[in-house]
């Protein structure tokens, strides 16, 4: 990662983000100058951006399988990605919090979620991996709404950004950078399954903690882990006694289930 200062910085931001991975974040800053596409095109205007594919050429492709955003389908068994499978097709994500098309218990409607705290969820965070939809339907309801991304074989950060949206850019590992007790909602989806450490969980659990606000809500949605594990995963969410607005467990498949939750953090006034 060597460079000259003032320079055009190297195209090696997927070298970077392996070093995050590994515990080396943050990454010190550098005094070069960062490449952008050769092609850069103007962003949709904001009405259209939330549910429209951005223009390809406003992303650098080369350290990935596709080239463009219609590469990305869940048709494309080359699309270089596992994870949020279908999070770049727009007609399936409009249909995500808002219409419950699978009609299961664990999935629920962001309206059901706001009419809780009415007018009290104004930002919040999206802890997972995806495209912004989240964020995007929050936008609707005058929500602001951060969302985490890391380019997994994918421009999850770029695809956030075109849509007008907010990315951030941390691993699992790190500190979240927001103050204490700042945020009203914390989201969670798609990303720490029953594959996660229990240590690494306990340490982002109350990384969690420390930024949402007394009376913020923390939204476990759509969790899955084996059976065998659900007793482990359960004592972790509930060992810091939030309280329960929802709690819904339903299965997966034959060895696995479903748990989404809905807590809200006590006053814990001192």
């Amino acid at each position: 990662m060597d460079y000259d200062i003032g320079s055009y910085c190297d195209d090696d931001w997927n070298l970077a983000q392996k070093l995050m991975l590994n515990g080396c974040d943050p990454l010190p800053r550098r005094r070069c100058l960062t490449r952008a596409s050769k092609e850069y095109q103007k962003p949709h205007p904001i009405n259209e951006s939330l549910w429209r594919l951005p223009d390809a050429r406003n992303v650098r492709w080369g350290n990935y399988q596709c080239r463009n955003f219609e590469c990305l389908s869940s048709k494309n068994p080359k699309r270089g990605y596992s994870k949020c499978t279908g999070c770049f097709e727009m007609e399936k994500e409009k249909l995500k919090w808002v219409s419950n098309s699978s009609l299961l218990p664990v999935d629920f409607l962001i309206s059901v979620v706001l009419a809780i705290k009415p007018g009290e969820v104004r930002i919040g965070l999206d802890y997972g991996i995806g495209t912004g939809t989240f964020a995007a339907r929050m936008r609707e309801q005058n929500v602001t709404i951060v969302s985490t991304a890391l380019n997994l074989g994918a421009p999850f950060n770029e695809m956030i950004a075109l849509r007008g949206l907010v990315p951030l850019y941390v691993t699992l590992n790190q500190r979240l950078p927001f103050f204490d007790n700042t945020m009203d909602l914390v989201h969670t989806t798609g990303f720490m399954d029953g594959w996660i450490d229990l240590l690494l969980l306990d340490f982002i659990l109350y990384d969690w903690d420390r930024i949402l606000r007394p009376g913020g809500l923390l939204w476990i949605d759509r969790f899955f882990c084996n059976k065998k594990d659900l007793d482990d995963y359960m004592y972790m969410f509930l060992q810091l006694r939030y309280k329960k607005h929802k709690w819904v467990i339903s299965p997966k498949s034959k060895d696995e289930v479903y748990l989404s939750a809905l807590l809200e953090k006590p006053p814990r006034a001192i």
